[in-house]
C-alpha cells in the first residue's frame, strides 16, 4: 500500500481500535495469474497476531487457500475534500481516509471445533457492542448441520498498517476549514471524518 509518512501508522492498538469498529474486510489472492476476492467479517486476537474467519464452502476460493499469503483491506470513514476548502490558491481535490493494510498467511481450518471457536468469536464480538447476548447452541443439530456449509481459517498477520490520511500535510488552518466544511455536508461519513481531523 503507498502509504506516504504523514499518513502511516503501525501501533498495534491503533490498528487494534480501527479493527474493533471496521472488521469487515477484503481477503485478495492470486492462484495462476487470477485475483480472487472474498469480503467477510473478520476477529483478532488480543495481539493482533492472528486474523480468523469463515467463508461459505459453495464459494470456491478457498480451495488451494491453505498456506496462501493474502492481502487483506479494511475500510473506514472516507470522503471528498473539495479544492474550494483549503486556503491554496492552486488546491486539487483529494479524499481524506481510513483503511488498513494486513498481509499474512491462510491455515484453512476444518474441525467442529475450530469452526466453533471461530463462529462463537465472531458472534460475541458483534453482540458484546450492543450489549445482548445471543449465542449459537451448540447443542442444537440445526445449528451442528449448518458448520458443514462453511470453511473456517485463521490468517497469520505477517504485516499490518494503517493508513489515516487526514490532511496533516496541509497547515494547520487548512485542517481547520476542511473539518468545518466537513461538518456542513451533513452525513456520517464526514462527520467522522471532521472528528477524527479535530483529534490530530
Amino acid at each position: 500500500m503507498y502509504n506516504p509518512s504523514p499518513f502511516k501508522v503501525s501501533n498495534r492498538d491503533e490498528i487494534k481500535d480501527f479493527l474493533s469498529t471496521y472488521n469487515f474486510g477484503t481477503i485478495f489472492s492470486s492462484r495462476s495469474g487470477e485475483l480472487r476476492t472474498v469480503s467477510v467479517p473478520l476477529i483478532f486476537d488480543k495481539d493482533l497476531k492472528t486474523l480468523s474467519g469463515h467463508i461459505a464452502i459453495a464459494n470456491s476460493m478457498w480451495k488451494g487457500l491453505d498456506k496462501e499469503h493474502v492481502i487483506v483491506v479494511f475500510m473506514g470513514p472516507n470522503h471528498y475534500i473539495s479544492p474550494l476548502w483549503y486556503e491554496e490558491e492552486y488546491a486539487v481535490p483529494t479524499w481524506n481516509y481510513l483503511s488498513v493494510l494486513i498481509k499474512g498467511q491462510v491455515r484453512i481450518l476444518i474441525s467442529d471445533e475450530d469452526k466453533i471457536r471461530i463462529l462463537d468469536q465472531l458472534s460475541d464480538f458483534q453482540e458484546n457492542k450492543f450489549n445482548q447476548g445471543w449465542k449459537a447452541d451448540w447443542n442444537d443439530k440445526h445449528y451442528m448441520a449448518q458448520l458443514k456449509a462453511i470453511v473456517a481459517f485463521e490468517i497469520t498477520i505477517e504485516e499490518a498498517e494503517l493508513k489515516k490520511k487526514l490532511s496533516q500535510n496541509h497547515p494547520r488552518d487548512n485542517t481547520r476549514k476542511v473539518s468545518q466544511k466537513l461538518k456542513e455536508v451533513g452525513n456520517k461519513n464526514a462527520d467522522e471524518i471532521a472528528s477524527l481531523m479535530e483529534k490530530l
